[in-house]
């Protein structure tokens, strides 16, 4: 038995080397096949992203209060948080343009609301059934994306069983009517307005002010912000308001605060428009100063810091470094994170609506 344990022990000893890398290797490969696994079962998905074609008749999808809301719209969201992609949504209210969308490729899938002639001589479609009792709403998804089809069926089937979709299918049931917004808000003019003052979309400003008011002009915050665009007392003082009591009063104050950003960051001219916004969004939430020193730690790390992206990544805090002797400073909030996510994600909604 000894002899038998010097032999392994030696020939541990000889070939340590040889073990060691197969051990790495093994480590490092073995997770990579299984990652590659994964990403092959979702094949159909492109850039990460599902294009759905679809209407804004009946609750399938529309806004309300500025609040985007719809039974397909929903149901979309849910399958791609499902397979981890981002639904990118076209608004067209023509079924034979939204199947056009689809064949052309612009689209992976067609909200459809009936099953008219036009639709069923079209072979090379899979037609998908949801919920009978949303019956004749349908998915059509292209006979070349045979993946995307098996899957979301699949999905689709097991996901309607569960109390999540019976609490969707009760709030948008065909006999609960809604009171659709045919405006973002009730300040759609004050905010085209003032938005043109400054040279921005008033659907993104919009789109600001839900994120920090949901156009309920009475909020106060606990940082002691208030109104539409939530500005506090000393921020509306230094812009040179007395008194932004007003809704009139807040919007300005608000798209000027705005205003002010944008000129702090164009100061440095390579930071193409697309990616100024971003840094404005996030400034607006945090300071202009916060994200000053996220821009420099991007920067000292190796990464673009005219970059959102980038900034954001490398400025995250992580779980580990909680007790870490960084200041605070030097992080970004998951607040700020999602402010700027949620406001641009809001944004391309809206622009779908106006």
């Amino acid at each position: 038995m000894k002899f038998y344990k010097n032999n392994i022990a030696k020939l541990l000893q000889k070939h340590k080397t040889i073990i060691f890398l197969f051990i790495v290797c093994f480590i490092f490969l073995h997770p990579q096949k299984i990652a590659d696994n994964s990403s092959a079962k979702f094949h159909f998905v492109k850039d990460g992203y599902i294009v759905v074609a679809l209407g804004t008749n009946d609750n399938s999808y529309f806004l309300k209060n500025g609040h985007v809301m719809g039974y397909h719209f929903e149901l979309i969201k849910k399958y791609c948080n499902n397979i981890k992609c981002k639904p990118v949504f076209i608004v067209e209210e023509d079924i034979d343009k939204r199947l056009d969308l689809l064949l052309s490729n612009r689209a992976d899938i067609a909200v459809c609301d009936t099953k008219t002639d036009s639709i069923l001589k079209l072979k090379n479609l899979i037609s998908i059934d949801i919920d009978e009792n949303f019956s004749p709403s349908f998915f059509a998804v292209d006979n070349k994306n045979n993946g995307l089809a098996k899957d979301i069926n699949l999905w689709i089937n097991s996901h309607t069983q569960t109390k999540d979709y019976s609490f969707l299918a009760a709030k948008y049931n065909l006999n609960r009517k809604y009171v659709k917004s045919q405006t973002i808000s009730n300040y759609d003019d004050l905010i085209k307005k003032y938005s043109e003052k400054i040279n921005w979309d008033w659907r993104l400003i919009a789109a600001l002010i839900y994120q920090e008011s949901q156009f309920i002009p009475e909020l106060k915050s606990r940082k002691d912000a208030f109104g539409l665009m939530q500005i506090r007392q000393q921020t509306a003082e230094f812009l040179g308001f007395d008194s932004i009591d007003s809704n009139e009063k807040n919007i300005a104050a608000g798209t000027k605060l705005i205003k002010f950003l944008e000129k702090h960051f164009a100061k440095d001219s390579t930071i193409n428009e697309t990616e100024l916004v971003k840094f404005v969004l996030a400034a607006y939430n945090s300071g202009h100063g916060k994200i000053d020193i996220c821009r420099r730690n991007t920067m000292q790390k190796g990464y673009n810091s005219n970059i959102w992206i980038d900034v954001e990544i490398t400025n995250r805090r992580k779980k580990r470094e909680k007790n870490s002797a960084t200041p605070k400073e030097s992080y970004l909030s998951n607040e700020t994170i999602n402010f700027v996510k949620e406001i641009l994600e809001r944004y391309e909604h809206y622009k779908n609506f106006f």
